[in-house]
């Protein structure tokens, strides 16, 4: 798994490539963490997130703990926080375990 994360305005974004489960969530959550904890200049703390989801492939239930994670942090924040571009096999579990109902979940491609 690879995350990459950068600014587009204000908005922070995190880029999730490869699988988030049980062998990747740690590191996952060390960098996620940081977008709340130490936002770039330009951002305001947590205010706007977006998750690239394109190059997700695969999420566990480890991996959705820290959507919820994210979520919990962004309303600490009175932020935003958006999914994006999900593949149809992650959005599938997202549909299975009732997650997208918990988060704005858009198509942008």
């Amino acid at each position: 798994m690879e995350v990459k994360i950068y600014q587009e305005g204000k908005e922070t974004v995190i880029k999730i490539i490869g699988r988030l489960d049980t062998n990747t969530s740690r590191e996952f959550e060390k960098k996620l963490l940081s977008v709340w904890q130490n936002p770039a200049e330009e951002a305001e703390k947590g205010k706007a997130v977006c998750v690239d989801c394109s190059d997700l492939e695969y999420v566990s239930s480890a991996g959705l703990r820290l959507f919820l994670v994210m979520q919990k942090m962004s309303a600490a924040e009175s932020g935003s926080l958006r999914l994006v571009d999900m593949r149809d096999e992650v959005r599938e579990i997202f549909n299975v375990t009732g997650f997208n109902a918990i988060f704005k979940i858009e198509q942008t491609k």
